[in-house]
Formats: C-alpha cells, sequence, structure tokens
C-alpha cells in the first residue's frame, strides 16, 4: 500500500470489504465512498456483463481535478489520483496489492483492521496513517507511455496476462477486461446490446398484501394505525435500497443512517437485520414501553425517515432511489393515503419521497 501512496500525485488509498465496509484508509475520503463504491463496481459489472464482456475487473473514473482507480474482486480498491499521476503504474501496484489480499495469511490481518475500524464511529473521514505519501523525493521510475498507450479498450486474457502494467482509459474513464480463461466473442457473435438502465438486484423481501384503513377513533388503535403504515413505509425503503446496491451495502448503509442520538428511546436496541430491514419487533417493543403520544412517534419517524433518505440520497441519487421505491411507494399510497393524510403522517415523510405521490 505505501508503494501506492508514494506514486506522485496520488491523494488517498482505501480497502473495502463486499459490503463496503472501509478496512483500510489512508487519506480524506467520505464514510459513503465505500457503499459507493459497491455501487459502482455492481453497476459495471451489469453494464460489462449485458455488453458480453464477462467480469468486471477495474474501472478508471475521470473528474476534473484528476481520476479514480477502482479495482474489484473479494474486495474493493480506490486510488485518487490528480492529473500528475502515472495511470499505468497505478494500476501495476493496485493488482499486485489485490492479489496480496486473496492470499490465505492476509485474512486475519484484514480481519484486525476491520475490527480496528469501529463500524459507529462519528468521524466524517477516514484518518491518515503513521507514514505520508512521499512528496519531493527521488520518483518512482515510471512506466513509459508505449506501455499504457497502446493496449487495445478490450483485449484478450493472453493480452493481458503479457502485459499487466498496460492500462488505457478511453473518453467514458472506463477500463474493461475480460477474466482470465474467457475470450473476447468477435463482433458476428455477440447479441444486441440491451441498454442497461438502472442496475437492479432482486431482494428477499416484498411488501405485505396491503389493506385500506380505516381511522380509529381511541389513542391505541391510533397509534397501531400509524405504525403500521410507518413499517410497510421503511420496508419499501429497505427494498429499494437493496434493489440498486444489493441487500449487505443496504444493510450497512441503513445501520449507518439510523439517528440513535436523535431518537434514543424509540431506537434502543434496534437494529438492522440480515435482509437490511430494521427490526420493527424491537421497535414497538421500545414505543409500547415508552409510553410516547402518537405526536412523539410522528415526530421520531419523521427524523428516522429523512436520516435514512438524505443519506441514500447523497449516495445513489433522489431519483434512483425514488425510482426503486416507485412501486411499493405507490401501493403504499393508494391503500393508505386518506388514513396518512387525516392522522398528519403524510407531512412526515421526506419531501423527496412524496414526489411520487405528487407526479
Amino acid at each position: 500500500m505505501g508503494e501506492i501512496l508514494e506514486i506522485d500525485g496520488v491523494e488517498g488509498v482505501i480497502i473495502t470489504d463486499r459490503s463496503g465496509e472501509i478496512l483500510y484508509g489512508a487519506g480524506s475520503f467520505s464514510r459513503d465512498v465505500g457503499s459507493m463504491a459497491q455501487v459502482m463496481a455492481d453497476a459495471s459489472g451489469k453494464l460489462i456483463n449485458r455488453a458480453g464482456q464477462g467480469e468486471y475487473r477495474s474501472a478508471v473514473m475521470e473528474f476534473p481535478g484528476g481520476k479514480m482507480v477502482l479495482l474489484n474482486d473479494r474486495h474493493q480498491l480506490l486510488v485518487m489520483a490528480d492529473r500528475r499521476s502515472n495511470l499505468g503504474r497505478i494500476i501495476l501496484l493496485a493488482r499486485k496489492t489485490m492479489r496480496k489480499l486473496s492470499e490465505p495469511d492476509m485474512a486475519s490481518e484484514l480481519a484486525s483492521l476491520k475490527t480496528a475500524m469501529a463500524p459507529d464511529r462519528d468521524e466524517a473521514t477516514v484518518t491518515e496513517p503513521e507514514y505520508t505519501a512521499v512528496r519531493g523525493k527521488p520518483k518512482i521510475s515510471e512506466v513509459k507511455d508505449s506501455d499504457v498507450s497502446d493496449t487495445p479498450l478490450l483485449e484478450s486474457d493472453a493480452s493481458a496476462d503479457s502485459s499487466e502494467s498496460d492500462a488505457m482509459d478511453d473518453e467514458a474513464g472506463m477500463v474493461v477486461r475480460p477474466p482470465e480463461g474467457e475470450s473476447v466473442p468477435d463482433e458476428g457473435d455477440r447479441e444486441p446490446m440491451e441498454s442497461p438502465g438502472i442496475p437492479e438486484v432482486k431482494p428477499p423481501l416484498s411488501l405485505p398484501e396491503l389493506r385500506p384503513l380505516e381511522v380509529p377513533g381511541d389513542p391505541e388503535g391510533q397509534i397501531e394505525t400509524a405504525l403500521t403504515i410507518y413499517e410497510n413505509v421503511l420496508l419499501a425503503m429497505s427494498i429499494g435500497a437493496s434493489k440498486i446496491m444489493g441487500v449487505a451495502p443496504a444493510g450497512g448503509m441503513l445501520r449507518k443512517s439510523l439517528p440513535y442520538s436523535e431518537c434514543p428511546e424509540t431506537l434502543r436496541d434496534v437494529k438492522v437485520l440480515g435482509s437490511a430491514s430494521l427490526d420493527f419487533r424491537r421497535l414497538r417493543e421500545n414505543i409500547a414501553g415508552s409510553g410516547h403520544s402518537l405526536e412523539k412517534i410522528k415526530e421520531d419517524f419523521e427524523r428516522i425517515i429523512t436520516a435514512i433518505t438524505e443519506n441514500y440520497g447523497r449516495v445513489m441519487g433522489y431519483d434512483a432511489f425514488r425510482g426503486m421505491i416507485r412501486p411499493e411507494f405507490t401501493r403504499i399510497h393508494r391503500a393508505y393515503s386518506d388514513v396518512m393524510d387525516a392522522l398528519g403522517i403524510t407531512g412526515t415523510i421526506h419531501p423527496e419521497l412524496r414526489k411520487i405521490w405528487e407526479e
């Protein structure tokens, strides 16, 4: 890892596991970068697969100030660099690092790194390690321009293995290589490419049958009705996040989004289940034990829904998130709209999500 950081122009490196959890970080990165890297890898993999090119191996994303290199295997390796950096050398060393990470004796070291990175930390960025990138010292020998500019965008396994340090980013900034043992099909053998649209993963969750509700006359009945509605709203949000990110990354992001400090009684000991949904049974027990009024319950759920929505919106974009939850939110509105308006629940749903009901 130190070799990568010593390359002139490299500004940061992170390693994440398949759930998006950051195992190692050097440089300034948002704590949501791990989940977003997983989204990018999943989306790139689906796009390349639909194009008939095999498995995704690496991607280069360009931005005005430089570029990001994302490698994908059992772990994700993300390198951020400015325009001065030597792209070929970064990819060469990044691949060597990825091979080392897959070695058996690295499992315990990665586990200790993950344990050391506290999952509930409040820091917005990953802290810098003791060593820093070398500036002003003799440069590492650069890869010749010919080594990094003559590689075709899509290449066979033989050419990929024989010139591992070669790399080339096209106008879109994506580097694509087929997996080992798989050759690139001829143009005539390829099926027409389908438009990938938003990549979607089929989640293990689904909404139950939703039947219209009436407004109860007693406070206890109103609270129970409100909890039923909120449970299905949060379930729909979990389903949508799982569709676009996959279950494990969606669960990790939901866990980080919960406003425990703002709703200490309501969210006490509430966990995220393996299906990337909230443990609503525990949440109901907390509310029953606290004796909260309907107004207090609505305030807490508004905070919870807002925190989750804004976190998802920052990572995947509100438009994409709305697209994933639209079917479930449409069913909820069709069944519960009158009761939600009568109990004042509609106004507690984040404005970006209410747009679905206003279309």
